[in-house]
C-alpha cells in the first residue's frame, strides 16, 4: 500500500501584511498592496514631519543641557581653586592670631572663628567641586542645579 503525502499549512502569530500559503510556486510573485488614498499619503507626510520636529527639538534640548553642564563643570573648577586659596588665607589668619598668644582679645577671637568658618566652608567647596568634576570626567551623570544661584 502506498501511503498519501499529507500537506500542512500552519500560520500562527500576528500578520500585519500579505500573506500566500502555497505548495509550489513559478514564476514572480508581486504583493501589490491597494493604493492609498491621498487623504492617507497627506497624513503620513504630516506624521513624518512631525516626527522629525521632535527629534530635532529633543536634539537642540539635549545640546542645552549639555552645554549648561559643561559651564557648571568650568565653574565648579574655578570654585575648586578659590576653595583652596580661601583655605589657605583662613590657615594663615589662624596661623597668625595664635603665633601672637594664646590669649585673644574679643574682636581677635571674633576674627578666629570667622577664619575657622571660612576655612570649613572651603573644604566642603572644594569636596564638592571635586566630586563634580570626578563624576564629568569619568561620564557620569552630574545633577546641574536649576538656579545660577546654587552654583
Amino acid at each position: 500500500m502506498s501511503e498519501q503525502p499529507c500537506t500542512r499549512n500552519e500560520l500562527s502569530g500576528h500578520v500585519g501584511g500579505n500573506v500566500v500559503q502555497a505548495g509550489a510556486i513559478h514564476g514572480d510573485v508581486v504583493f501589490g498592496g491597494s493604493p492609498t488614498s491621498p487623504e492617507v499619503q497627506e497624513a503620513q507626510r504630516h506624521w513624518a514631519r512631525r516626527q522629525q520636529r521632535i527629534a530635532a527639538a529633543e536634539a537642540a534640548q539635549a545640546a542645552v543641557g549639555h552645554r549648561r553642564a559643561q559651564q557648571y563643570v568650568t565653574f565648579m573648577r574655578w570654585r575648586r581653586r578659590a576653595s583652596v586659596l580661601f583655605l589657605l588665607l583662613a590657615g594663615a589668619v589662624v596661623g597668625w592670631e595664635q603665633i601672637h598668644g594664646w590669649m585673644l582679645s574679643g574682636l581677635q577671637q571674633l576674627g578666629a572663628l570667622a577664619a575657622l568658618l571660612a576655612g570649613a566652608a572651603s573644604v566642603i567647596g572644594w569636596v564638592r567641586a571635586t566630586w563634580v568634576i570626578r563624576r564629568w570626567n569619568a561620564t557620569k551623570t552630574i545633577k546641574v542645579p536649576h538656579s545660577r544661584l546654587y552654583w
